[in-house]
This record gives C-alpha cells, structure tokens and sequence, in this order.
C-alpha cells in the first residue's frame, strides 16, 4: 500500500499539502522511483521525489527537496516506513520524518510553520494508514 504511489487517494483523501502522486516511473515502484507529489496541478505547490530504500518487507524511504517561495526556503525531505511483525500476525509500521531547512535567517520565524504543516501532514498519513488496516484486521 505505501509502495503502490499512484493508488495513495484510495486511502489518503487529498489535503492543502498533498493530493496526489503522478509520473511514476519506473513503476511497479523500486529503489531509484521518481514521482510527481504533492498538489500536481498547481504549481508552486508540487515536487518532485524518489525513492531511496525499498526493502521488502522491512522498510520504504523517500526524499523530496521542496520550496517554499513566501519563506525563500528549501526543504529537504526524507521519510522512512519501517514495517515490523508483531504479536497475532499483526505489522508495526511507523514514520519518521527529517526535515532539513535552509532559509534567510530573517526569515527563521517561518520555519515553525513549514514544520507545524509536515507535523499535521506526518500524523494525518498515519491515520489514514490506520484506518485503512486498522489494529483488529478488519480491513478499512
């Protein structure tokens, strides 16, 4: 289900950051995937990212440079699924997301906004992940 960029609206709704993955190539998607992110037909408000770790079936990372134009500033994005057996058959999956921002320093001030939006972004996709294949295996 992460792996599988294209179909991610058929279980994370669209939101003002993200509505969907287009341009996947190569796909089905590997180590060394590019694709189109974020809200794709507005620009300013889409980039590009790649996959850099897949390993099956124990973890998926991904890294995206982003610009923010209003806060003259670049984020660099990597986020890691790690996918963990636990007790009754039952995945642990987590994210961790790193972020690494260059902007003026005049500008710092914004740099808690542009985390307070990943932060939302970050608990919203695990949600979703949840409620997808909740904990009690009833499928979402």
């Amino acid at each position: 289900m992460i792996a599988d960029l294209p179909r991610y609206p058929t279980w994370l709704p669209a939101s003002g950051e993200y509505a969907s993955t287009t341009g996947v190539e190569p796909y089905p998607v590997r180590l060394g995937s590019r694709y189109h992110d974020g809200r794709t037909g507005e620009p300013g408000k889409d980039w590009w990212g790649s996959v850099t770790g897949f390993q099956r079936p124990g973890s998926l990372d991904f890294h995206h440079a982003i610009t923010v134009s209003a806060a003259r500033a670049t984020v660099e994005v990597n986020i890691h699924y790690a996918f963990e057996a636990a007790e009754d058959q039952q995945t642990d999956v987590s994210r961790w997301l790193l972020l690494t921002i260059t902007m003026p320093v005049l500008l710092l001030p914004a740099r808690r906004v542009i985390v307070s939006r990943f932060d939302r972004e970050n608990v919203r996709t695990m949600r979703a992940v949840e409620a997808h294949f909740p904990a009690d295996g009833t499928g979402g």
